[in-house]
C-alpha cells in the first residue's frame, strides 16, 4: 500500500512542487460564508444518510462507544456531578439498548426493584453488578469504569461530610499527633 503511495508521489513530483501537492490535497480554508454553509449542508446530509442506513447493532455499537469516551472523560477529568451519577450513566446505558428496565434486570439477574433503586441514586451498586455491567456491554466497558462512578460518587461525600467526620473523631482515643 505505501509503495503504491510512493509512485503515485514520484509521477506528481514531476509536474509539481511538494507546494502544489499538498495544496491540492487539502481543503482550502478561505471559503465564503455561502461556500461554508453548502459544505455544512452536504456534510450533515452525508452524515444524516450514514446514520439512516446504520443496523440497530451498529448504532448501539457507536453510541456505546461514545458513551465509554465520555464516561472516561468524566472519570479521568471532573468532580463529582449528581447529574452524572452511576446511577444516571446506567439509565444512559439502557436508553442507548433500547431496553426497559425489567428487561436489563434480566439480563443482568438482578432483582428490578433494586435496579430501579440504583437507576435513581437511593440505593448503591456493589461491585458485582460492574462486573456483569462489563460482560452485558461486550466487554466494550470495563468494571473498573462502573466502579470509578461509585467511588467518584463517594469521595465527594468524604470531603464534604465534616458533620460525620466530627462524630467518628470524637469516638477515637489515642490518636496519634504529630508536630508540623
Amino acid at each position: 500500500m505505501m509503495r503504491e503511495y510512493e509512485k503515485i508521489y514520484k509521477e506528481l513530483r514531476k509536474k509539481f512542487s511538494d507546494e502544489e501537492i499538498a495544496e491540492s490535497m487539502l481543503i482550502p480554508a478561505d471559503l465564503t460564508e455561502e461556500e461554508k454553509e453548502k459544505a455544512t449542508e452536504k456534510l450533515l446530509a452525508f452524515r444524516f444518510k450514514l446514520l439512516q442506513e446504520q443496523s440497530e447493532k451498529e448504532r448501539i455499537y457507536s453510541d456505546l462507544l461514545r458513551f465509554k469516551y465520555q464516561m472516561e472523560d468524566y472519570i479521568e477529568n471532573s468532580i463529582y456531578i449528581d447529574g452524572k451519577s452511576f446511577g444516571k450513566h446506567l439509565e444512559e446505558y439502557t436508553r442507548i439498548l433500547n431496553r426497559t428496565k425489567k428487561k436489563l434486570s434480566e439480563d443482568l439477574d438482578i432483582h428490578y426493584t433494586r435496579l430501579s433503586q440504583i437507576i435513581n441514586d437511593k440505593k448503591e451498586p456493589n461491585i458485582e453488578l460492574t462486573y456483569r455491567l462489563e460482560k452485558h456491554s461486550g466487554n466494550l466497558i470495563p468494571a473498573v469504569y462502573w466502579w470509578k462512578l461509585i467511588i467518584k460518587k463517594q469521595e465527594a461525600s468524604i470531603k464534604k461530610d465534616n458533620k460525620t467526620r466530627k462524630i467518628e473523631a470524637s469516638k477515637v482515643s489515642n490518636a496519634m499527633k504529630f508536630s508540623a
